[in-house]
């Protein structure tokens, strides 16, 4: 393993002379073993070898357990090791996602910080500093297979299907580092058990509530049944689709200049001349200038790209989020997107009033339902969706004031963020009675200046939910619903804390 880990890492100068390397070390079997191997390469390549370790707070004296089997490893092999305390439960619960995606996330901060608390240590010492700090995570080839299905369940483009990359940039001045991904979980423990070395074992890795360990524990063995090179062929799958992104990604690049026209409210994508290139190639494009606009990619998924590609298509008016408060809106000459947390259009009664409307088609709602929250920026605000399973149950709905239930399975079509128009109406009972919801508003007493800035979630013109007041009563949760979708006001002086 060493001569063809030590190749890899040739090759692709992964390490060079006199870096500086950061071991992320879990102290599960990949990363002991990583942390091996590294230290017979710095034999070779003379690099500086330090460890990281992210207790999570999840697996209680377990998990203490692990950090100080660590720390004795490491002195006995004569590197230091950094731990970092996080509370992954507390901070899933705090933004409401999952807990994976929380550990995750905390775990690339922590080795953010570590490379740059390590960068600012050596320029303060007057070193001469490599142009990245390595941060070395044991990631292989199954973990690699793992992540592509993983994506394509949750229904990413060909970029997720391509993988974890060997090498990709962290911050300004660190990279990570990926040496063990070509090799396989069978041959990692094969070579612990050559050199008699422990390890240690979590035992959230066999909890059959995380989306990994089911496909590790249950969809990959069963892949292997009919294939054994299954891993292999999916690696080197993920590894072709990586060179056709790549590809792609500067065919768009350079057409983006043509078939984009800059404006003071963003970015105008001209149909004209969009239209003209392969479907394709379209994706690529509008995925890099949202990319662009969002300064990010992470939450950049196939489906915004589709909504873009299709509002190309639709007629002028139309208007759909996307994440980081990018704004899509079908114009005269193509697609205006903008960075700007709403666009507007004048009112069609001429009184000057300001509306946004924002389109949440059912595909956007769907990525929420592994738990993850969809959120659309407002002005005054936040609206956050998310879709919860009843499990058979229902319980004690919260009276809430900017937090509603609605029965998921009742939407059909896409939803509208906005404000009133005309012929708007509420479900006011069970026997599906209708109220007009100028009256209500009446009823209600709200001034007439304020009926106006009155946000409104609405499939149609039925409307689901007048913000801050009632829900139509023909999506109540009632004891037949299956899926909840959970829709929160936050932020500004009047919502949700």
């Amino acid at each position: 393993m060493i001569e063809e880990v030590l190749d890899r890492i040739q090759k692709e100068k992964m390490i060079e002379r006199k870096d500086i390397v950061l071991l992320g070390l879990s102290g599960g079997a990949d990363s002991v073993c990583l942390l091996l191997v590294l230290l017979e390469l710095q034999k070779r390549l003379d690099f500086s070898l330090q460890a990281i370790h992210i207790e999570h707070g999840i697996r209680g004296e377990e998990s203490l357990r692990d950090a100080g089997f660590l720390t004795r490893l490491c002195r006995e092999k004569g590197i230091s090791c950094r731990i970092f305390h996080v509370d992954v439960p507390r901070e899933a619960a705090q933004r409401g996602v999952g807990i994976e995606e929380a550990a995750r996330e905390l775990r690339y901060v922590c080795y953010q910080k570590a490379a740059e608390d390590a960068w600012e240590r050596g320029e303060s010492r007057g070193e001469e500093m490599p142009r990245y700090i390595k941060v070395a995570l044991a990631h292989h080839a199954n973990d690699n297979a793992e992540t592509l299905l993983f994506h394509m369940i949750r229904g990413s483009g060909f970029k997720g299907l391509g993988g974890m990359r060997r090498q990709r940039e962290l911050s300004a001045h660190a990279l990570v580092i990926r040496p063990l991904l070509a090799r396989s979980r069978k041959e990692i423990e094969q070579y612990l058990n050559e050199q008699g070395q422990d390890f240690c074992r979590d035992s959230t890795n066999l909890d059959m509530d995380y989306s990994r360990n089911k496909l590790r524990h249950q969809i990959i063995p069963l892949m292997e049944e009919i294939n054994q090179q299954a891993v292999a062929h999916m690696v080197r799958a993920a590894g072709e689709l990586c060179e056709i992104s790549d590809y792609l990604k500067g065919e768009a690049e350079a057409l983006l200049p043509k078939v984009c026209r800059r404006e003071k409210a963003g970015c105008l994508l001209l149909a004209h001349l969009f239209s003209e290139y392969p479907s394709l190639l379209q994706r690529e494009i509008v995925y890099s200038l949202l990319v662009q606009l969002s300064k990010s990619s992470k939450d950049i998924r196939a489906v915004h790209v589709q909504s873009v590609q299709n509002l190309a298509k639709l007629q002028v008016g139309r208007q759909i989020a996307l994440p980081y408060g990018v704004a899509a809106r079908r114009v005269y000459e193509g697609v205006l997107l903008t960075s700007a947390n709403l666009n507007y259009r004048k009112s069609e009664e001429g009184q000057g009033q300001d509306k946004g409307i924002y389109e949440i088609t059912p595909q956007m709602l769907a990525c929420t339902e592994n738990g993850e929250a969809f959120a659309l920026d407002l002005p005054s605000g936040q609206i956050r969706l998310r879709v919860l399973k009843t499990r058979g149950e229902i319980c004690k709905i919260e009276k809430k004031k900017y937090t509603k239930w609605l029965d998921y399975d009742m939407i059909k079509h896409s939803l509208q963020i906005r404000t009133r128009q005309s012929g708007d109406y509420l479900v006011i009972d069970d026997a599906g009675h209708k109220k007009k919801l100028k009256k209500y508003l009446i009823e209600e007493k709200l001034p007439k200046e304020q009926r106006e800035r009155l946000w409104l979630v609405a499939d149609g013109s039925h409307i689901l939910w007048v913000i801050g007041g009632r829900i139509s009563a023909a999506y109540k949760v009632r004891e037949s619903t299956k899926q909840i979708l959970e829709i929160q006001m936050t932020g500004g002086n009047d919502y949700e804390d």
